[in-house]
Parts: structure tokens; C-alpha cells; sequence
């Protein structure tokens, strides 16, 4: 390294990828950021899995996720509430769930966001099923 040379750290990439607009984007600067010599830690995963998520790219989501699993960086806390607040973003409370089931098998202690989603969202299943049975008797008599 020549002397006044400066290098971006893995803050300075954490805010390009904030910045990111399209999905196609990220993998080149996360390539960028490896060949400068920063290390893909668990904040830069955490953001590109909330980015993904954001983006619906459930392909971005599921490589993302087993990489950092791979290499050692998660998931962690972070990383469940993305995903379970991510999937009841999207309408997919069946993943929202299985992803809250699985961080409290691991021993992790959701956010309390997190749990008062759940339990709200539940609420809704339990009164649309409700309604339906009732639609249904209804329909039936």
C-alpha cells in the first residue's frame, strides 16, 4: 500500500449498500468489499438479507442466509427478526412463523416487536378462521 493511500472500511461499504437501489447491485460490492480486504461480518449480512427481503428476491434471501450460516455468522437475532418481520410484510405467515419457532428452539429471546407481531397475527388467523367456519355454517343451514 502506497503511503496517503486510503481503503473504504466496512462501514463506508455498509452505507453503499444502503444505498442500493437494485438487487443486481449487491453482489458486486460485496465482491469489491472481500477484494479490499473487509471482512462480510454479521451487520453486513444482516443488511443484505433486510435488502433482499425488501426487494421480495426470496432466492437473495435463501443464499444469503445459508452463507452466513456457512461462515460462521449468524443467524443471530437480528437476522430472525428480519426474516420474521419480513415474511408478515410479504403476507407469509407461515414462514414468519416457522422462522420465530425455530429462534425460540435455538434459545434465542425474540424482541419484544417481534413477539407482539406474532401474537397479533395470530389473532388475525385465529379470527379469520372464525369467520370462515361461521361463513360456512352459515352457507350450510
Amino acid at each position: 500500500m502506497e503511503e496517503g493511500e486510503l481503503f473504504p472500511s466496512a462501514v463506508t461499504y455498509i452505507y453503499l449498500l444502503s444505498s442500493l437501489k437494485e438487487l443486481g447491485e449487491v453482489p458486486g460490492v460485496l465482491e469489491r468489499m472481500e477484494r479490499n480486504g473487509c471482512t462480510i461480518n454479521n451487520d453486513v449480512y444482516n443488511l443484505v438479507l433486510r435488502l433482499y427481503m425488501e426487494w421480495d428476491d426470496q432466492g437473495g434471501v435463501r443464499k444469503t442466509w445459508e452463507e452466513m450460516k456457512r461462515n460462521g455468522w449468524g443467524p443471530d437475532r437480528r437476522s430472525y427478526t428480519i426474516m420474521v418481520h419480513g415474511h408478515c410484510d410479504k403476507g407469509r405467515t407461515k414462514d414468519a412463523s416457522r422462522y420465530f419457532k425455530e429462534m425460540i428452539l435455538k434459545g434465542i429471546v425474540p424482541e419484544p416487536r417481534t413477539e407482539k407481531l406474532l401474537n397479533s397475527m395470530n389473532i388475525q388467523l385465529k379470527e379469520r378462521t372464525g369467520q370462515k367456519r361461521t361463513e360456512g355454517e352459515t352457507t350450510n343451514l
